[in-house]
């Protein structure tokens, strides 16, 4: 039922699906490959002293990572970690990043380090970093095996809720534990205000979400658990994780509303016509892509889905 379809009308097509197969091999890697994140000390904030306490964390493979000091040179090869520690006001940590990284409009002026699966570690030592977080162990050995303090944790592919979690981490790593709890806290609050808002609704609209080329979430991401949270039906409700969706099955599924990414000309083209959403003009594009890292911004993306699928609950 589900296929990878390589059959292109054009040559525009074929450089549209190159470019959305890197977007979408760094989602896959970067929010797919845990729900669980890191297991932090419980005493690695500052303490009443105000002195900085050793944080102890449990890396994607169970392995102690020890933080005696908040570091000053971060590279940060992911984009979920950036722009928690721009929200936390710990940008300035950061000294290098991956190319991919988008936001927040100060992170343009981080050193770029290239693809997030290409690291160079002459370059990285050469900034002098005292740690180095990575989402994908590829590199783990080599950064390790020269001499760098490398965290290694997988951002979360579920657990909306638990995202939080991950503003905690950073804020104990950088000593900031209370602009961490303030945004942890903030971002609860508005998931809970969304399920209040919502608590009426029994059924929404069908959902289909297009990250491009047909590629779509299925229910246990946390794109899906944002569906659910909007009484959403998502209609790639048998996709395990990240899966192309046929254009038959899209079809016949039929879609009251689409929500498209920058990657995706669906609605441009004549297959999908006689889809309802395609239809009645209800394929909308989050600016930003908030719904594409799993950071401060997600709420926002949820919340401004919120607003276009249900205006009169949330205007």
């Amino acid at each position: 039922m589900f296929r990878f379809n390589f059959s292109y009308k054009n040559c525009g097509q074929i450089i549209i699906s190159a470019c959305a197969a890197v977007y979408f091999f760094l989602i896959l890697v970067s929010i797919g490959c845990t729900d669980n994140g890191s297991q932090v000390g419980s005493d690695v904030d500052k303490g009443s002293s105000g002195q900085f306490e050793t944080v102890t964390i449990l890396d994607g493979f169970g392995n102690e990572v020890i933080i005696t000091s908040p570091p000053e040179r971060i590279v940060a090869y992911d984009s979920a970690a950036v722009e928690i520690l721009f929200a936390l006001g710990e940008g300035s940590r950061i000294v290098g990043t991956h190319d991919f990284v988008t936001h927040p409009e100060e992170a343009q002026n981080i050193k770029r380090l290239g693809s997030a699966f290409e690291i160079n570690v002459e370059t990285i030592l050469s900034l002098n970093p005292d740690l180095v977080f990575l989402f994908s162990p590829a590199f783990l050995d080599d950064l390790q095996g020269a001499g760098i303090n490398v965290l290694y944790v997988p951002n979360r592919n579920s657990g909306l809720e638990a995202t939080a979690e991950d503003f905690l981490m950073w804020g104990r790593i950088t000593g900031n534990l209370d602009a961490a709890e303030s945004l942890a806290r903030d971002f609860t609050e508005r998931v809970t205000n969304i399920r209040n808002k919502l608590s009426d609704v029994e059924y929404g609209p069908k959902v289909f979400r297009d990250e491009g080329d047909l590629w779509t979430p299925g229910p246990e991401t946390l794109i899906g658990e944002a569906m659910a949270l909007l009484k959403l039906e998502n209609i790639a409700f048998d996709v395990d994780g990240f899966e192309q969706l046929s254009s038959e099955i899209l079809i016949e599924r039929n879609p009251d509303v689409i929500i498209k990414t920058d990657y995706s000309n669906i609605e441009s083209d004549p297959v999908f016509d006689s889809v309802k959403a395609v239809k009645e003009r209800k394929v909308f594009m989050l600016i930003g892509s908030p719904l594409s890292v799993a950071g401060p911004r997600f709420i926002t993306g949820v919340e401004e889905l919120a607003r276009l699928i249900y205006p009169e609950k949330f205007d």
